[in-house]
This record gives C-alpha cells, sequence and structure tokens, in this order.
C-alpha cells in the first residue's frame, strides 16, 4: 500500500533549511516542517491498548532493533522537537528531554480522541499487527 504509516513519530525542523518538507499544521506554517518518520508502526512488536479510567491507552513495543534506533536519535535531538503523527494528523508535540531508552512509546494523548485511538488499535490488528 502506498498510503503512509497511521502512526510516525517525526522530527520537527525549519522549514527554511528543510525545502520541500511537509508544514507541521498546529503551528506557523513558515517555521516549522516534518523531518522523515525515525518510528512508524512498523517498528512495533505490538500494539497495546488499555482501556483506563473510561479512556483508551495506546503504546507501541518497539523492536529491538527500532529502539536503539530511537534511542541515538533522541540522544542526538535533545532539546528539539517531535511530533507524534496518526493517520497524518499531529497530535502530539513535545521537546526531547533526553535519550529515550524506553521499549514503550505512547500513542495516546494530545489532541488524539479515544474513538480516533480505537479505530487505530482496531485497524493495527485487522491488517494482521505483529504481537
Amino acid at each position: 500500500a502506498s498510503a503512509s504509516p497511521a502512526i510516525q513519530f517525526r522530527p520537527v525542523v525549519d522549514c527554511a533549511a528543510n525545502p520541500g518538507a511537509p508544514h507541521l499544521d498546529i503551528y506557523a506554517p513558515q517555521a516549522h516542517c516534518l523531518a522523515p518518520a525515525v518510528i512508524t508502526e512498523a517498528d512495533f512488536k505490538r500494539l497495546e491498548r488499555l482501556r483506563l479510567g473510561g479512556g483508551t491507552f495506546l503504546r507501541g513495543l518497539l523492536t529491538p532493533e527500532a529502539q536503539l534506533r530511537y534511542f541515538a536519535f533522541t540522544q542526538q535531538h535533545r532539546f528539539r522537537p517531535m511530533a507524534l503523527l496518526v493517520d497524518d494528523r499531529p497530535t502530539r508535540v513535545w521537546i526531547v528531554g533526553g535519550p529515550v531508552q524506553d521499549n514503550w512509546l505512547r500513542i495516546t494523548g494530545g489532541y488524539l480522541s479515544d474513538r480516533e485511538a480505537e479505530q487505530v488499535a482496531d485497524r493495527y490488528y485487522a491488517e494482521g499487527g505483529r504481537h
């Protein structure tokens, strides 16, 4: 399928320094663009769906290779912004505080509704997501 991955962790970069990069539309478009994804759902060994307090919580378990790649990336991109895109829509943006060694990455939060989170999980499993 030529569709972009449903889940993407992408660095936020300066548009002027990265001509042709797609704009991050939750900020002023001239200053914030998106670099290629560092992590996508293809990097998850599995997706975990928890229903907590009436809400849906999604997190993805990284493969060992993806965990090392994300650690190295976050080590090199301290104090710079990252964006989480779900179905090509930015749902969360944060500043990388330091190297991330976690093997689980949180998908939910920010602008992702519970209904959308459920749809992402349903689709991931329906398409034979890794377990």
